[in-house]
């Protein structure tokens, strides 16, 4: 029996460092350095999703203000966030969201239920989700394998009672007549 297979909302992180699209990009820029993020979801007063500030994002500002020579101290996350072009959704399974970060090149995405962020996940995050459930499946396997070898042959009063526990009569009688040869 194939266990069932974890969803999103399993595997993603639910408490997310978020961005107002009111915050100077500086400040945004600091936060992101500081916390050492790759990017964060820009979420507004209501906590829908806006749009998504990322290291690129975030690189930009600074290669243009240094190119140009324009100051971007005035400017908000909000101009320079990206949207949102890829999300998930809680109840996804592990395999839907694995195909649909396999078919962008998003190292992270955000968790959407409705209009609200509910989470974000990463590639990390379904690393770990996609190891940990064919870990499980593994051992599944390997307890299923061990009970159809007690349940076939069982080797001590333990097993054979094991058995009783769940066999019908003629199953423990075809059982008893094969092991004792008749």
């Amino acid at each position: 029996m194939i266990r069932n297979v974890p969803t999103v909302a399993q595997i993603m992180s639910p408490k997310v460092f978020t961005l107002d699209p009111d915050m100077p990009i500086s400040e945004a820029i600091d936060l992101l350095l500081s916390r050492k993020a790759s990017g964060a979801p820009v979420v507004d007063k209501e906590g829908r999703l806006v749009g998504i500030l990322s290291e690129k994002d975030c690189l930009r500002v600074l290669s243009n203000e240094m190119w140009d020579g324009e100051s971007t101290v005035r400017d908000k996350v909000r101009d320079y966030a990206s949207d949102v072009k890829q999300s998930l959704e809680p109840q996804m399974d592990l395999f839907s969201a694995a195909q649909r970060f396999l078919q962008c090149h998003f190292a992270t995405l955000p968790v959407i239920e409705g209009d609200q962020l509910v989470g974000i996940i990463t590639r990390q995050d379904m690393l770990r989700g996609v190891k940990r459930f064919q870990q499980a499946l593994l051992q599944e396997k390997l307890h299923e394998q061990h009970a159809l070898k007690v349940y076939q042959h069982p080797a001590s009063i333990d097993e054979m009672q094991e058995v009783a526990s769940v066999a019908n009569k003629e199953q423990l009688a075809s059982l008893l007549s094969r092991r004792h040869g008749e």
